[in-house]
């Protein structure tokens, strides 16, 4: 049996996580983290009596009290929660931002499989992550990013990537101009016609944000530079892989995160679920794939450019960005407005290498104080 540990477990993808973990006998629910959401806590307490470690930002004594057999640990207790879970064999991080990187390099620093979800952890510090996996002696990392997933399966033992095709949905505003997208809703724009998401990727697919930290999530997977983007509005080819010979091999299903969490965690092994849907080809009689237009979606060009520099642009891209779609979403500045400032903060950020999580941190705060200020302006 696995012992699972679920970090982000009120978000998007860790709920669905955690309705693969409770469809399968074989897997074992240790510990679990949220953040303030704290009757969604309570309610996954009740369902997984199996929970014996809990990890909040938000400390409750009633919920404590309610549950005497669980060890609860608080926002300044993540090192001593660690401690603990030696125990555990896979973690599933599904934090959202920058704050994930200190799971991820804690998890390798156990030796434990990490199912990444959190992929500002590549970006930010995918250099320093690889150092650290080759430290260690047997974790891992497997993606459970859709698209990442997908290359994953198409890999050949023996056969060298000669490029990867990254898909993209192109969001809730993928046929609309630049201009036009100045005049957007919040409601138009948390509208993702194929993925049920958090808010935060939501807006991220919408300005293409998401896909950008992608191209730098997969450079540091996958070793190549080698990516190019395909919009592909059915979100049913999630990624392609093309060989030395020119041939190229896809991975095609319905979009369902489910999925992909359940793949990552018996891999490589594919196992059924009962709420799986089977891809019928009746209903997708037409699969586009087109050329993405980098001058409508800025953020591809500015992921390249992170490609063949040093890490401190990924970081710059990825804070800048937090901040700008958390005041989005705070009613703070326009839709419009995330590209725009990113774009400033991007073009004018030093280039520079950041080998150590304190720097990376330090950076990270650094920028996102420079866009909290032109945000007041």
């Amino acid at each position: 049996m696995k012992n699972i540990i679920v970090f982000g477990a009120s978000g998007s993808v860790g709920i669905q996580a955690l309705k693969v973990i409770k469809n399968n006998n074989k897997y074992n629910l240790l510990a679990v983290s949220v953040g303030k959401n704290l009757e969604k806590l309570e309610s996954i307490l009740l369902e997984f009596d199996s929970i014996k470690y809990v990890y909040t930002t938000k400390f409750d004594p009633k919920l404590v009290s309610k549950f005497p057999k669980i060890n609860f640990f608080s926002d300044s207790q993540i090192g001593e929660l660690f401690n603990f879970l030696g125990n555990g064999d896979v973690i599933v991080n599904a934090l959202s931002g920058f704050y994930g990187l200190q799971v991820t390099l804690k998890a390798i620093q156990k030796n434990l499989t990490i199912l990444l979800a959190n992929k500002e952890s590549l970006v930010v510090a995918g250099k320093l992550i690889n150092q650290e996996l080759k430290k260690s002696l047997n974790s891992k990392i497997i993606s459970i990013d859709s698209e990442h997933s997908a290359i994953l399966q198409c890999l050949e033992e023996g056969n060298q990537i000669e490029k990867i095709y990254l898909t993209a949905s192109g969001g809730s505003l993928r046929d609309l101009s630049l201009e036009e997208t100045k005049k957007t809703t919040k409601e138009q724009v948390l509208n993702h016609p194929n993925w049920k998401m958090g808010a935060k990727i939501t807006v991220d697919s919408a300005t293409m944000m998401n896909k950008a930290f992608e191209i730098i999530e997969a450079y540091h997977l996958f070793r190549t530079k080698k990516i190019e983007v395909l919009l592909h509005p059915q979100s049913i080819v999630h990624s392609m892989v093309e060989f030395e010979d020119f041939s190229v091999k896809a991975q095609l299903s319905v979009p369902d995160m489910s999925q992909v969490i359940n793949y990552g965690l018996n891999f490589p092994k594919r196992l059924k679920h009962p709420e799986f849907q089977k891809l019928n080809f009746k209903n997708w009689q037409k699969l586009e794939l087109k050329t993405i237009d980098q001058k409508r979606f800025k953020p591809i060009a500015w992921a390249y450019e992170c490609l063949n520099s040093f890490n401190s642009k990924a970081i710059c891209l990825n804070a800048a960005n937090e901040v700008l779609v958390e005041a989005f979403l705070n009613d703070e500045i326009e839709f419009w407005q995330i590209t725009d400032i990113v774009e400033k903060i991007f073009i004018n950020s030093q280039n520079c290498e950041l080998n150590d999580y304190n720097s990376i941190k330090e950076y990270d705060l650094l920028i996102r104080s420079k866009t909290q200020k032109l945000i007041k302006k």
